[in-house]
């Protein structure tokens, strides 16, 4: 008995200084597709070749019937977070949260995207705003006839 009694204090001792650990790792799998990004697209104007060099090659391209092309990205954001007490407890908790992307195209021309976690209202309002943007840019390249001024 004597003998036990300070090598369960020595192990309480050495049990009570470091034992718990804990961690949380976040990390970003595939392109970083976000509304800010997606402002550069013009629908009818930018190219598939732009999107590939931008987010990279697609996880899925699709070809529909009447000859359009769509593109998938998915962007996943992993996380993990795990607690250890030291001979005593484990956990671990992975958590994967996706967002897929996809971009309409025909003759290799952008027509229009969305995605899953975007509201539809969101993504008309982009969509809108690229296309007012490319109809303001054609207004201003319209030769003017200098006689009738239109």
């Amino acid at each position: 008995m004597r003998v036990l009694l300070p090598v369960l204090a020595a192990t309480g001792l050495l049990l009570g200084g470091c034992v718990y650990t804990g961690g949380r790792t976040v990390r970003d799998v595939g392109p970083r597709i976000t509304h800010d990004s997606t402002a550069f697209i013009e629908p009818g104007t930018t190219t598939i070749d732009w999107v590939v060099a931008a987010f990279g090659e697609p996880q899925n391209r699709m070809c529909t019937l009447d000859g359009a092309e769509i593109l998938r990205y998915d962007c996943d954001v992993r996380t993990t977070e795990g607690s250890y007490i030291f001979l005593v407890f484990a956990s671990s908790n992975n958590r994967i949260e996706r967002t897929s992307w996809w971009f309409e195209t025909r003759d290799r021309k952008v027509l229009r995207f969305w995605c899953d976690k975007c509201s539809p209202e969101r993504m008309a309002q982009l969509n809108d705003q690229s296309r007012a943007a490319q109809a303001r840019e054609d207004a201003q390249d319209e030769p003017v006839d200098s006689v009738t001024g239109g």
